[in-house]
């Protein structure tokens, strides 16, 4: 009884002593945290700048052009809508002009289009119809077709169609809706397409830093395209409000 005993106990500490050596070896197999650190700083020293860095760069600068071809459209409206259609019930302003000055004003820009609110209202939500068709299935095409080719092609329609506003704007007023669907269309798969990237190129510890810094391209787009498009649509480069188009629609 005493001699089954101890060979019971020489069984299983032999078996956990076996285990314990297992565990070791398949221990000794992964990469420590300081070796993935070491191997990232080698590769990072190896090469001027790391790729998932140009790569940041350039999808930095691909979200402010796409901001640019979205925004320029609600700003160009302003100019490309004649006043009077949508202020016929205002009365002129019957106030006394201030000392020393006459109640002269200079001649305001006539809009070529009398579109009313409604309408202009469709125009500008246009976009949104198609945009929110291809958030979803956008991320199946990007791990099918790849991000990048996704991202590429969706920028290029958008900026293509942006090129063509102005003619379509000036053929039908649903011709123009349906560029703006289009356009929706082709946005819509450029952050899906950048999140498949990321979950391919951005290492873990990385992944925030990276994605914040190429989102904040959509806010800088935002603000650049605002006061640019509304100095172009006052100036006379380009026949006003369509060099708004061309201009992002080129960049």
């Amino acid at each position: 009884m005493a001699r089954s005993t101890r060979t019971g106990s020489a069984l299983s500490n032999s078996s956990v002593h076996s285990g314990s050596q297992d565990m070791d070896e398949s221990d000794a197999l992964l990469p420590s945290y300081a070796e993935l650190e070491r191997k990232k700083k080698d590769e990072e020293g190896s090469q001027c700048i790391a790729a998932r860095h140009v790569l940041a760069i350039m999808a930095f600068l691909g979200f402010v052009n796409v901001y640019c071809l979205r925004v320029d459209l609600s700003v160009a409206l302003v100019a490309m809508v004649n006043s009077s259609s949508t202020s016929s019930n205002s009365s002129k302003s019957t106030d006394c002009p201030a000392p020393g000055k006459d109640n002269s004003t200079s001649p305001a820009k006539v809009g070529e289009f009398d579109w009313d609110e409604t309408t202009q209202g469709y125009i500008l939500g246009a976009f949104f119809y198609g945009y929110i068709v291809t958030q979803v299935p956008g991320g199946w095409l990007a791990s099918k077709f790849g991000g990048k080719n996704l991202f590429g092609y969706g920028v290029l329609c958008t900026s293509v169609l942006t090129l063509i506003t102005p003619v379509a704007a000036r053929y039908s007023v649903y011709l123009l809706i349906a560029v703006r669907v289009l356009e929706g269309l082709g946005e819509g798969v450029t952050f899906p397409a950048m999140h498949a990237m990321w979950g391919s190129w951005a290492p873990v510890w990385e992944r925030s830093k990276l994605a914040a810094f190429t989102y904040a391209g959509a806010q800088l787009g935002t603000v650049i395209s605002m006061p640019v498009s509304g100095l172009l649509c006052d100036s006379d480069f380009g026949g006003g409000w369509p060099s708004a188009f061309y201009v992002f629609g080129k960049s």
